[in-house]
């Protein structure tokens, strides 16, 4: 039997090449993509005509659906890879981070951002705070993995998403194009930034401001050694950090440093005190 050859179905399918292959139920002749990023090995064996699929209860709308949520998924899975090749942050999950109580402030955050609906103008997001090494960059990828595939996402550090490239004059306009339309924003290790402050904070307004005129939800997390709201103001501007503020919390991973298994005694007391606090106000 010769090898299937690929043809164009412009008509039906755009301009995609795609190759004939055979039903596995009948043999008719079933024209498919003939590239498709991250199909498995040997799914010619599992194609069906329109017939076929039918009569196995097949659905070919929900079928596609579920091959682009797994492409999605993929094409996440290597940008996560490209932000830290060694990390392993395409694994980080919520239900594995080591606070509960910042695990359940995740949690809510994505639950929330999924409930809403696709026009509102939810916002929510999450500032996790303290020093090196106690997971913040983890627990960023865990909240940004729960929601990444399938919506429109951008995450880098401080300056690659502050358009650091960009000179001041065309920062404002910059920055609203790089983030016009995008739903899930991560902001890795605010605070250090090259930018002179005034530049920098006009950065961190257009950032505001594009977040909140968004006609759809959007969910931001970031993370910064900085020591809560009073430095974060201090760093990104008063309006800014009033836009801000408004829907994010500060949480904290924890007080271990995960690389060398030593604890920050004076975050530790730091942090457990802060949480007495709050819940002595309750």
């Amino acid at each position: 039997m010769s090898n299937p050859i690929p043809v164009s179905v412009a008509a039906v399918l755009g301009r995609v090449t795609t190759v004939d292959v055979p039903c596995r139920d009948c043999g008719a002749l079933v024209p498919r993509p003939l590239r498709l990023p991250g199909r498995p090995e040997g799914w010619r064996a599992h194609v069906r005509c329109p017939v076929h699929a039918a009569a196995a209860g097949v659905d070919p709308v929900s079928a596609r659906t579920a091959s682009v949520r797994e492409r999605d998924r993929a094409a996440w899975a290597d940008t996560v890879r490209a932000f830290d090749a060694v990390a392993g942050y395409e694994h980080a999950r919520i239900d594995e981070l080591g606070s509960a109580t910042t695990a359940r402030v995740c949690t809510a955050l994505v639950d929330s951002h999924i409930a809403a609906a696709p026009d509102s103008a939810h916002r929510g997001g999450v500032a996790l705070i303290g020093p090196t090494g106690i997971g913040k960059t983890r627990t960023l990828f865990a909240v940004v993995n729960a929601l990444a595939p399938g919506r429109r996402t951008l995450v880098g550090s401080e300056d690659t998403v502050l358009a650091a490239d960009v000179p001041p004059w065309e920062l404002t306009s910059a920055i609203t194009a790089r983030i016009t339309g995008i739903e899930v924003l991560g902001i890795d290790d605010v605070g250090v930034s090259m930018r002179r402050p005034d530049e920098r904070m006009l950065a961190w307004k257009a950032l505001a401001d594009s977040v909140a005129r968004a006609p759809h939800p959007v969910t931001v997390v970031l993370t910064t050694n900085l020591q809560g709201w009073s430095a974060l103001t201090d760093w990104v501007g008063a309006q800014a950090a009033s836009r801000l503020s408004g829907w994010m919390p500060l949480a904290a991973p924890g007080f271990t440093d995960h690389r060398t298994g030593k604890i920050h005694e004076q975050w530790r007391r730091d942090l457990l005190g802060a949480q007495r606090s709050k819940e002595q106000h309750r």
